[in-house]
């Protein structure tokens, strides 16, 4: 088995879009939790690739090939099946910025929501990012020539915001 040290140390030497955004961030999580076993969180985080994979074999393929069919689709998995929200209560706690409690209360700050979104769009095959922008968590799903742009509704999983078309909204 990988000790921590070396699957971190790992994590820092892929590229960018080889980080499993999620598995990434559990790990980091873990150095908080000295001794917890990581194996229920890993099968939670396949759980909801899982429930996104079995989601989408269920829509129109049309509907998945925009921006706004496959984010749609995630924040149904995401947000209302599995019941990952945001915070209201006690948003400024560091236990939602901390993965292994965010899977254990289905709760966290946008960050630690866009995370799980990502990673399971990505894990889709789709192209998904997370977007840093003045006081606010972006993720962008959909191909490159027509993404949308989702953003919190806080509380209530993601909607949408904004969609481009190449270049233009």
């Amino acid at each position: 088995m990988t000790s921590l040290p070396e699957t971190i140390g790992y994590i820092g030497l892929l590229d960018d879009e080889d980080i499993e955004l999620d598995s990434a961030a559990l790990a980091l999580s873990s150095l908080d939790h000295e001794g917890q076993d990581l194996e229920p969180y890993l099968e939670q985080l396949r759980q909801i690739s899982d429930a996104v994979e079995a989601a989408s074999k269920q829509s129109v393929a049309a509907d998945l090939a925009s921006g706004e069919g496959q984010g749609a689709l995630l924040a149904e998995v995401i947000g209302e099946q599995l019941g990952f929200v945001g915070d209201r209560d006690s948003y400024d706690a560091p236990l939602n910025a901390d993965m292994i409690r965010v899977l254990d209360r289905r709760r966290g700050l946008p960050v630690s929501l866009s995370i799980l979104y990502v990673a399971a769009a990505r894990r889709m095959g789709w192209r998904a990012d997370a977007l840093n922008t003045p006081s606010h968590v972006l993720v962008s799903v959909g191909p490159q020539e027509a993404f949308v742009s989702w953003c919190r509704k806080f509380g209530q999983g993601f909607k949408l915001m904004r969609t481009w078309r190449n270049g233009r909204e």
